[in-house]
């Protein structure tokens, strides 16, 4: 067993078949609603591949793999058999699944990549908190550059390293392959009355102020 000093996972001897210096972390306690104590996770180099927080529910599922000085924390996880290396930084509430892998300084924060989508070089894949507009990367995608927002990358498409897409809007862009497109918002195309009640209240406290409109 390898020596660990924390209180959420330990490093267990069982190594990876192609990458022996990758060994599998089992729980040490109940992690989140999906992580038992005891049960087996995916592989890291070290303990600073996966946060130590015990209340922070980030955790590398079925044969995952974050190593080298890449790091996963804030309830952001590896599933299938996401790979996460160099300095990437996978954190809050970030999702890795497939073969999709983030490498170099790519940092997620808040995305999701699935597929064989590629995060490289020093890719941003963002959030947007005020538009709650999430990042998702799936088939062959490879992003080089800054994506934030609601945007899909999928297919065959490439984000170079000076590109940035950046959605502030509640449509959603998609880039696949060389095409661009956009998916409206729910309720988008539909126009909408004013709210009377409100106006008509708005009017009667000008009144009583003196202010006639």
């Amino acid at each position: 067993m390898i020596k660990t000093s924390n209180l959420k996972y330990e490093i267990t001897d069982i190594a990876h078949e192609e990458y022996p210096f990758l060994r599998r972390i089992r729980a040490l306690r109940d992690v989140g609603d999906q992580v038992k104590a005891g049960d087996l996770g995916g592989f890291v180099e070290s303990e600073s591949n996966l946060g130590t927080d015990p209340s922070d529910c980030a955790w590398i599922f079925d044969d995952a793999i974050a190593a080298g000085d890449a790091y996963v924390d804030r309830d952001a996880c590896l599933r299938g058999d996401a790979i996460a290396c160099d300095r990437a930084y996978i954190s809050k509430g970030s999702v890795m699944s497939g073969h999709s892998r983030a490498e170099d300084n790519a940092y997620l924060r808040g995305a999701s990549m699935t597929g064989k989508a590629l995060a490289s070089g020093n890719a941003q894949i963002i959030h947007d908190p005020h538009t709650m507009g999430t990042p998702i990367l799936s088939g062959n995608c490879k992003v080089y550059g800054t994506i934030q927002g609601d945007v899909r990358v999928t297919g065959s498409a490439v984000i170079l390293p000076c590109e940035e897409v950046r959605n502030d809007t509640r449509d959603t862009f998609v880039l696949s392959g060389k095409s661009r497109s956009v998916i409206r918002g729910i309720g988008r195309e539909t126009l909408k009355p004013l709210q009377k009640e409100v106006s008509h209240m708005k009017t009667k406290t000008l009144k009583k102020r003196g202010v006639e409109r």
